[in-house]
């Protein structure tokens, strides 16, 4: 018969097992997360966007942090209740004009995630968003930095009084962006006859909303006299001598890299795109040394100037709320219309003006 020792021994080794059996299944618990995470990162899982990279974040003073969106990077990642179950904005403006158990007889607002969904497709299609700016996410009234002039390095000889001073010069950005709206009348008839409701109001407001976003951040971007320009004449619509490639040279010799994106007028656009090599006839088309840089092409900028440079680097977008979309019925009662309204508040930010060039045809 065991003793009481080798009993309270032989307790103590069962014990000591039964811990290291709940650590190893702990251990094993944690890794299978781990698991489970890369493969819904890799398998592009709702509210990862499709997108491995995670997003980054800017941290504020008081321990905020702010969504940082890079051009491929997408808003509705950041809504981790996605359940639209079929949620289109046609049947969502159908149901509040018709009537239905969906929509309330007031103001009829769509859910959160659609409103990502829908700021995510302005996004796409935005110019400045295309050629690079980033996107922070803000909820409230905030400040940022915009670098001005940079910091100067000396190579310092032994016991020699040869490093001056040179201040990083830093200026303060507000960021509110005012809010952008538009009003749609709604009729009944084409609500209900219009199948094709959906894909018309989703391509229409999307659309809308990017051309304006443009329309401020180029009006922001010629008018920011930090960003330098051409002194000489380098006209868009030319590929060589006195055109991108002398305005590139110009960038480069301010201590600019390549230029990853190049946005200039339609016309001009066309026209560069025409030219042919004198001696064969056939297009000239974009030198070798620029093969990665975007063309882009904007009716918000005039035939004679352009714009170039990193604006993943130097430009952003600040988005205080995203795209929403209400349906107020019976609006305008007198003409049976009821009205969607449609409401978002962003506005673009330069960061960094030395990184950004303007390309002039006449200076």
């Amino acid at each position: 018969m065991s003793t009481v020792a080798e009993i309270m021994e032989l307790l103590d080794e069962q014990g000591k097992a039964q811990k290291n059996w709940r650590e190893k299944q702990d251990a094993r618990v944690d890794e299978m997360a781990e698991e489970l995470k890369s493969i819904a990162l890799k398998a592009g899982r709702p509210n990862l966007g499709g997108n491995i990279e995670e997003i980054k974040h800017l941290t504020m003073v008081d321990g905020k942090k702010m969504p940082l969106l890079a051009r491929e990077q997408k808003a509705a990642r950041l809504y981790h209740t996605d359940d639209s179950g079929g949620f289109n904005i046609g049947d969502f403006c159908r149901d509040a004009v018709v009537g239905s158990r969906k929509a309330a007889s007031g103001a009829a607002l769509v859910p959160t995630f659609v409103g990502a969904q829908m700021i995510d497709m302005v996004r796409a299609r935005t110019v400045l968003i295309e050629a690079g700016a980033q996107t922070i996410m803000i909820d409230g009234p905030t400040n940022l930095a915009k670098l001005t002039s940079g910091p100067t390095v000396h190579q310092h000889t032994e016991a020699a009084t040869d490093i001056t001073e040179s201040d990083i010069v830093a200026a303060p950005v507000s960021l509110n962006p005012k809010l952008l709206a538009v009003l749609v009348p709604l009729t009944v008839e084409l609500v209900q006859d219009s199948p094709n409701l959906d894909a018309l109001l989703t391509m229409a407001l999307a659309g809308a909303f990017a051309s304006k976003l443009d329309v401020l951040g180029i009006a922001k971007l010629l008018a920011d006299t930090n960003i330098p320009d051409s002194v000489g004449s380098e006209d868009p619509m030319l590929w060589g001598a006195g055109g991108v490639m002398a305005a590139v040279s110009s960038a480069l010799v301010l201590n600019q890299r390549l230029p990853s994106a190049h946005i200039s007028a339609p016309a001009d656009f066309i026209n560069r795109a025409m030219q042919v090599a004198s001696t064969s006839g056939s297009w000239l088309g974009k030198p070798s040394v620029l093969a990665n840089m975007l063309e882009l092409q904007t009716t918000g900028l005039t035939a004679g100037t352009a714009l170039f440079g990193n604006f993943d680097e130097a430009l952003a977008v600040a988005l205080r709320s995203d795209l929403r979309v209400e349906v107020v019925r019976h609006a305008k009662p007198t003409s049976a219309s009821h009205l969607l309204v449609a409401h978002m508040r962003a506005d673009f930010v330069v960061l960094q003006a030395a990184k950004l060039y303007k390309q002039l045809k006449t200076p």
